[in-house]
């Protein structure tokens, strides 16, 4: 594999604006104490009994290696909005390195919404600045995460490929989006960055620029078939099957897969079976592409249609806002002297005090931290510390185990709230203990 990830270092003004003003006043007032904030799903998108949790380690990585340039701290300086701002907080600035601790959620575990998938506690000038870093690394590669197993639950065991990275907007955000995809159940991916840093298998057709650039199809066809033998993935006219097919049948001993784009893909695939079929090409496999997502892809698999494999493109990958789920960063607690104090107001998180989520098999339980070790012979924890102190304490999961284990934890969810339509909400329930720190006053 090649180097670690594209995606550049976090700069210390990776934040919304007003983040920095916050963090100035909570300097300015002498709020230096510790606080917990929780990352949680608000809202999920209709139609949808899950989230895939996805992106939180690149996020941690992120966070750690958060820095604060002298260019950065002097355009501060100057901003008419900090005039009155003591030099100690640029001071502060300066010296910023995360020295919090972090707990969260396994990536590729199906989350609901109102318990924390993520709890980071740590100075409140510093946990404040982590909002936009946390949302923004986490809840699109959820969301992308997310319809990937939504798809491959659909497709009736059939892969699917990532074929969106062109859709994305940036090299990072395709990194991004072909990894959350793999945990979520992608077999292979078109986008050589993540393939190369991460050993996701790659997928490659024929493109039409290549065909276009020799003088026929033959000499096109020809050409990879000699240089690339054993790895001929080749698109074919969807309105000229039978041609297409005729001019191919020369290559069968290297013709892998055909590519099919089409917008009914049941009907052009059975013709296309059919004259593969006719032409002794029994072994060639078909993948079908156009506009596909989850409900497409369903439809195309209950009704048994000879299509071998999909290729999904802006449905995984970029989706749309609506199908993103509502994610915040709230927090729960905050120390104003020697003891914790639970935050209750309406912009805080659902639920006070730092807690943990037990897994059960037909429920989730929002308990106490202290409180979880009574759960655990019934249930599982999920939130596991990764940092401490500012320090990683745990290892980074082997990314084929996340994808395992993504679907290992996706299978053991009742059926219905793996539905595509009108899923089964999965119950999340709360210790009386902190319904007790929600009616505090």
């Amino acid at each position: 594999m090649l180097a670690p990830t594209p995606i550049p270092p976090p700069t210390g003004l990776q934040v919304e604006f007003y983040q920095l003003v916050q963090a100035a006043v909570y300097h300015a007032d002498g709020l230096w104490g510790d606080a917990t904030f929780d990352l949680y799903v608000k809202q999920l998108p209709e139609n949808y009994g899950y989230m895939i949790a996805a992106g939180i380690e690149p996020t941690i990585d992120a966070i750690l290696n958060m820095r604060f340039t002298e260019a950065e701290i002097s355009w501060l300086k100057r901003h008419p909005t900090f005039s009155r701002i003591s030099p100690r907080f640029f001071e502060s600035l300066r010296m910023f390195r995360f020295q919090g601790d972090i707990h969260a959620v396994e990536e590729g575990t199906p989350v609901f919404p109102d318990e924390p998938i993520l709890r980071v506690t740590g100075p409140l000038t510093h946990v404040g600045l982590l909002e936009t870093l946390l949302v923004q690394g986490i809840a699109v590669p959820s969301a992308v995460a997310t319809r990937a197993a939504r798809m491959s639950g659909a497709s009736g065991g059939r892969p699917i490929i990532d074929f969106g990275a062109r859709r994305c907007a940036g090299q990072a955000a395709a990194w991004q989006a072909s990894r959350a995809a793999w945990i979520g159940g992608c077999t292979a991916t078109t986008n050589a960055a993540v393939s190369g840093s991460l050993g996701i298998p790659a997928w490659s057709v024929m493109s039409d620029s290549l065909l276009a650039a020799y003088a026929n199809e033959p000499s096109a066809y020809e050409a990879f078939c000699h240089h690339f033998p054993g790895r001929c993935h080749i698109n074919i006219q969807a309105d000229a099957v039978e041609p297409s097919i005729k001019r191919l049948s020369q290559l069968d001993p290297h013709l892998r897969t055909v590519r099919i784009d089409h917008p009914d893909l049941d009907t052009a695939s059975r013709q296309l079976r059919k004259t593969l079929d006719q032409h002794e090409m029994t072994q060639t496999r078909i993948l079908g592409s156009g506009s596909l997502d989850e409900w497409k892809i369903q439809t195309i698999a209950q009704a048994a249609s000879p299509i071998d494999m999909f290729g999904v493109g802006a449905a995984l990958t970029v989706g749309n806002s609506e199908q993103v789920p509502s994610i915040s960063f709230r927090i729960a607690e905050i120390y104003r002297g020697p003891e914790p104090s639970p935050v209750n107001h309406h912009w805080c998180s659902p639920w006070p005090g730092q807690k943990q989520v037990v897994r059960f098999p037909d429920h989730d339980l929002v308990c106490l931290d202290v409180e979880a070790a009574h759960f655990v012979d019934q249930g599982q924890t999920l939130l596991k510390r990764v940092v401490l102190d500012g320090r990683r304490v745990t290892p980074i999961t082997d990314l084929d185990q996340l994808r395992e284990g993504c679907q290992q934890k996706l299978e053991a969810l009742p059926t219905q709230v793996r539905a595509l339509d009108e899923p089964t909400r999965f119950p999340v329930q709360v210790t009386d203990s902190v319904r007790n720190l929600k009616e505090r006053d």
